[in-house]
């Protein structure tokens, strides 16, 4: 029998000397831990063989976390020890879970333990604590509170509610699970509603495509009409009066081109440039014309009533050009009594890169577009805006999601392609925050197994990471934050970072800086929480802010070691912004460094 990795879970301390004694004497390697979140995290960070685990331990009990490792480690195999294996009832629950191979009884018998070892083999999994962000959207693959609890395990951080589709009935019950599924697997989840904006479309063609040849002409038109190989119509038709002689006109994502020839304020007469098959409603990108259209159009600011309505944590705007349109959003929700709602920005169009810095400085994120920016703009270009805008942000602290077909094979199939995996693992290289699931999730056969795939690739990437010389360089000229937030990320020989930020304004600071252990957010905010499950490496947990000052740090080394974040012994350092003492003396900000 080969030598095997156990994680060992369990409270009693009899038992865990007894069991680590008989097995690592005879070469097996065992950690052990006593609750079940702890194991969780201690099983997605590391790979073991084989888990054994007693039914009765706290904080996730056996049963809880034998259903988080189905989801995150489905082929480990599970040992259960307890003394109530001769208990119908838990026997008969216990064989309902596949990961299980045997339930034995307590005392431990250390030889059944061995002989039930002999026949199992080595396994290989990927870690899946990760440090970027999970954004996945929520469909009819993925709305039901079981899928999402999932997906959560799995690795999502911010669920979004793409109202491009989907009706407020829809969207209300898959806010109602998440909301369930979050407090079930105690993980704060933001919840991103993505408003869809002007989209062009075409309007519906005879027998539901027409075919449109080369070199011939076709008009497009403002009335409404079933379309032909002669003419069609737009679902905007704002947009014919601001199209000009020589514009593009991009369809169905850029598969067919036509080229306006005679423009008008009722009709453009075209010349098809690119032959193909036009179905009904398929998308128009216009990315040489300047339109009139607002961003924000009226089925937007109803579905942004419906986001302050339902206490949403993120809002994003498609098809922004300016600033200004961001601003005016935030003058909205401002005035609405929700100021907690944030605003993210997607860059898409060609107007919005040439005022991509006023964009970001107005912004609370930024979503990279990848699905229009690669029409709008030559597909070649998109790789270097990307860099680009990943760069800016990170520069000005804004956090950024990178989107858009990232694992789109996934949708019909189980695993990604080699250039999907190199996609993600090249936008983590670059420091997003963040990476997208748009269909995959929302329609994908199997959504948990595309977080689980996208966690294990952002994983590898991480575990490769260095910090550049730039880095440390504009890291030693940071003079305009609070310095004991750069102090902090400059150890290397800690377990974690705790910051007790309850105001919420020091942490998006700490992400930017520290991306090398974990940092744990203390806040008593669950707003402030889902808010930083955005931002990369950062770890929020819920205290009550109401505590004595001196209890505080106590009740965060607890929370933060039941939670499997620290252990005993580890090195922590340990953050606070401005107070002032009882002395009358205001601090800056003070850093600690302890030992759990």
């Amino acid at each position: 029998m080969a030598n095997m990795r156990i994680l060992l879970l369990e409270e009693h301390k009899s038992t865990q000397e007894l069991l680590l004694h008989g097995l690592t004497k005879i070469g097996h390697s065992v950690e052990v831990v006593d609750n079940g979140h702890q194991g969780f995290l201690e099983a997605t960070a590391k790979s073991y063989d084989v888990i054994i685990s007693d039914i009765s331990i706290p904080h996730w009990d056996g049963f809880k976390f034998i259903e988080a490792m189905e989801v995150v480690r489905p082929q480990l195999p599970i040992i259960v020890v307890t003394p109530a294996s001769t208990d119908p009832s838990l026997v008969q629950r216990l064989h309902g879970y596949n990961s299980i191979v045997r339930v034995l009884s307590k005392p431990v018998d250390i030889d059944t333990i061995i002989e039930t070892l002999a026949p199992l083999h080595s396994q290989k999994n990927s870690r899946l604590n990760k440090m970027a962000r999970i954004v996945a959207t929520i469909g009819p693959a993925s709305s039901s509170e079981k899928i999402i609890g999932q997906m959560i395990l799995a690795g999502m951080d911010v669920a979004r509610l793409n109202f491009s589709h989907g009706s407020y009935t829809e969207h209300e019950k898959a806010l109602t699970a998440i909301r369930k599924a979050e407090e079930l697997w105690e993980k704060p989840v933001a919840v991103l509603v993505d408003l869809c904006g002007p989209k062009i479309r075409t309007g519906a063609m005879k027998d539901g495509s027409i075919e449109l040849k080369a070199e011939e002409m076709i008009t497009i038109q403002a009335d409404n009409i079933l379309g032909t190989e002669e003419r069609f119509s737009t679902i905007v038709p704002e947009i014919i009066g601001d199209l000009k002689k020589g514009d593009p006109i991009l369809l169905d994502d850029g598969l067919l081109e036509l080229r306006v020839v005679r423009p008008g304020e009722e009709e453009v007469l075209c010349e098809i440039v690119t032959s193909g098959r036009l179905y009904s409603h398929k998308g128009m990108n216009l990315p040489e014309t300047r339109l009139s259209l607002p961003s924000v159009t009226e089925k937007d600011w109803q579905d942004l009533e419906w986001a302050l309505a339902h206490q949403v944590d993120y809002v994003a705007l498609s098809f922004v050009r300016s600033a200004r349109e961001i601003l005016d959003i935030k003058h909205y929700i401002s005035v609405s009594d929700k100021p907690e709602l944030r605003v993210v920005a997607k860059i898409e169009k060609p107007e919005a890169i040439r005022n991509l810095n006023d964009i970001i400085e107005a912004s609370d994120a930024v979503m990279i577009a990848r699905g229009d920016m690669g029409v709008e703009l030559p597909a070649a270009r998109v790789p270097r805006m990307q860099q680009k805008i990943i760069d800016l942000c990170w520069r000005r602290n804004t956090p950024v999601i990178t989107a858009t077909q990232m694992l789109d094979s996934m949708t019909t199939r189980s695993r990604p392609t080699r250039a999907e995996v190199t996609d993600v693992s090249v936008a983590i290289q670059e420091g997003t925050d963040a990476v997208m699931l748009s269909q995959e999730t929302a329609t994908g056969y199997d959504p948990v197994n595309v977080v689980r795939t996208m966690a294990s690739i952002i994983c590898e990437e991480e575990s490769h990471a260095k910090l550049s010389m730039s880095h440390f360089q504009q890291l030693a000229r940071e003079t305009g934050v609070n310095p004991v937030l750069t102090a902090a990320a400059a150890l290397n020989t800690t377990r974690a970072t705790i910051l007790f930020d309850f105001q919420g304004t020091l942490y998006p600071t700490l992400s930017k800086w520290n991306r090398k252990v974990t940092s744990i957010l203390i806040t008593g905010s669950v707003q402030i929480a889902r808010h930083a499950s955005l931002y990369k490496n950062i770890v929020p947990l819920l205290i009550d802010p109401q505590l004595k000052r001196s209890e505080l740090l106590g009740r965060a080394l607890e929370c933060a070691r039941l939670g499997g974040y620290v252990q005993s012994g580890d090195i922590v350092a340990v953050i606070e912004g401005e107070y002032t003492n009882e002395r009358n003396i205001k601090q800056i900000g003070t850093l600690q460094l302890i030992k759990a």
